[in-house]
């Protein structure tokens, strides 16, 4: 049996003009500083910041107007500066799907490789969740290659 291609893996790449290290520590450690929120949560107008801890067991959440947090996923894996992986997932789905930030140097800056997958995993709503995503990261890494020039 072949895998439904709408729930295909997600691939998105952005070229930033920062180190490596920079460019992780970006992603990571300083999300909050460019995370469209707007675009992209689960808390709406209650959303205020995000996060990702990056180790192992590391939280990826959000924290709203009021204190309260929602956390979204975990680090599976993290070899910083080249690369973090971390689990996302949400309540109405059966399982949980895997985003993979890989930061390669280049001659000009960092290339950001991003892989969302496993939405075969989520049951019937797999497709739509895709789908979304698929139209979601583009604006989700612009802003982070915005900020990455600015920063």
């Amino acid at each position: 049996m072949s895998l439904d291609p709408r729930l295909a893996v997600v691939h998105q790449r952005v070229q930033v003009d920062c180190p490596v290290q920079e460019a992780f520590d970006l992603f990571t450690t300083r999300m909050g500083e460019w995370w469209p929120l707007r675009l992209a949560s689960y808390g709406g107008e209650r959303a205020r910041e995000i996060f990702l801890e990056p180790h192992v067991g590391g939280r990826f959440f959000e924290r709203f107007v009021d204190g309260d947090e929602l956390q979204v996923g975990s680090v599976v894996a993290c070899e910083p500066p080249r690369r973090i992986t971390f689990t996302w997932s949400t309540a109405d789905w059966d399982g949980e799907t895997e985003v993979e930030v890989t930061f390669t140097p280049q001659q000009e800056g960092t290339r950001v490789d991003l892989e969302h997958r496993g939405f075969d995993r989520l049951g019937p709503v797999g497709a739509d969740v895709a789908a979304k995503f698929r139209g979601g990261w583009p604006g989700v890494l612009a802003a982070y290659a915005g900020r990455a020039a600015g920063s």
